[in-house]
């Protein structure tokens, strides 16, 4: 049936930047058959971003919407630009039969449009468990309320971002299928060698190494860490924070850093292609964000055999094998700095085997959802 040419499914984003989900859709991309299965992407910050090469090389189209918000602000006088752009893009561009909505703050809008231009499936994906803070939040909470009503497929990444982004009764009938924040395991499988030569370049030999990888956001909750670390120091005299990622809040963490007289105890990578490499060098994960949907750095950290200290504002799910410990971010600085040099005192091992039976194999994941496409498409 889909012999002479692959379906192009509508992958809708924000910017293909190096964030989960947007490492969770081109970890997928890679892995589908991309003669049977295309993909092309409607983004909405009108930016080059990271991927895009990537994209462009793998046969990928991309497609830029008016942003109506920045990381932070919400353009409300754009909203009318936004849907007219959304009504003349459907109405050119028939050929998409399926939308797959990995953004959805805006799902309420263009899913009403699409469907009106005859896309018939329409697939609303949420990724978090929680809204955003401030304005922002306010909005897209409002948002959210009727994109239920126009998808025609309910995904989420944990129950905790079904029961946040669907209704009650769309959940209890098990209306939403939970689709793994799956990973290519082998990339981030432990491995002592190249360990030692990661914590050689980075200079980190004889340190005992706090990670956190991910945005620099309000919700990612970074600055945090730079309390901890007063105390961590306490206890191991050798610890270094390694940040991995970049974002909004980037310099105000690393002005604080300078202001505590951490300079010299901060490590700020900013945003890097080669995450698996340098969770290699990692003792332990530290991730305290006032709240996730499921977070694919966690499960790349368990696939690399790193324990974690996680908030309870992420959800439990994420400990798939064990290696986390969950604490209050009411808790005291003093107690997180404890439990996390604990935890990078525990030895790495090897958890491939763990991870894949886990069911986090993107194997495994892009097979699954090429059949969802190919059958609706």
């Amino acid at each position: 049936m889909h012999t002479n040419h692959p379906i192009r499914v509508l992958q809708i984003v924000g910017r293909m930047d190096r964030g989960g989900i947007e490492n969770f859709v081109m970890n997928i991309y890679r892995n589908i058959d991309r003669e049977k299965v295309q993909f092309d992407f409607l983004c909405h910050y009108g930016k080059e971003a990271a991927f895009n090469d990537e994209i462009r090389s793998m046969g990928g189209k991309i497609y830029e919407m008016p942003a109506i918000r920045s990381e932070n602000k919400v353009f409300y006088w754009k909203a009318f630009e936004y849907i007219s752009a959304l009504n003349a893009f459907f109405q050119e561009h028939r050929e998409f039969k399926i939308i797959h909505g990995q953004m959805t703050n805006t799902a309420s809008i263009y899913m009403p449009i699409a469907k009106k231009y005859d896309v018939t499936t329409r697939i609303a994906h949420s990724h978090n468990s929680h809204g955003k803070i401030g304005m922002l939040g306010v909005v897209t909470n409002i948002l959210k309320k009727n994109m239920f009503k126009h998808a025609t497929d309910y995904f989420a990444c944990s129950e905790a971002a079904a029961k946040y982004a669907f209704p009650e009764h769309i959940v209890n009938a098990g209306k939403v299928k939970i689709i793994p924040n799956a990973i290519d395991i082998q990339r981030f499988r432990f491995d002592e060698k190249k360990r030692q030569e990661m914590r050689s370049k980075l200079g980190v030999d004889d340190k005992l190494v706090i990670g956190c990888v991910g945005r620099f956001r309000t919700e990612k909750n970074q600055g945090f860490l730079l309390g901890v670390l007063k105390d961590a120091l306490k206890i191991a005299p050798s610890s270094v924070l390694l940040f991995v990622g970049d974002g909004p809040l980037e310099d105000a963490v690393k002005q604080k850093a300078e202001e505590m007289g951490f300079a010299n105890k901060c490590i700020f990578m900013g945003m890097q292609p080669n995450v698996p490499e340098i969770m290699q060098a990692i003792d332990v994960l530290a991730m305290p964000s006032m709240f996730e949907g499921l977070p694919l750095t966690g499960i790349e950290a368990q696939a690399n055999g790193l324990s974690i200290v996680a908030s309870t504002g992420i959800p439990r799910e994420m400990n798939v094998l064990g290696l986390v410990d969950f604490l209050d971010l009411s808790m005291s600085t003093e107690k997180w700095a404890e439990v996390l040099v604990k935890k990078a005192l525990e030895p790495k091992k090897d958890t491939y085997d763990d991870i894949k039976k886990a069911g986090y194999d993107i194997h495994t994941t892009a097979e699954w959802l090429q059949d969802f496409y190919l059958k609706h498409g």
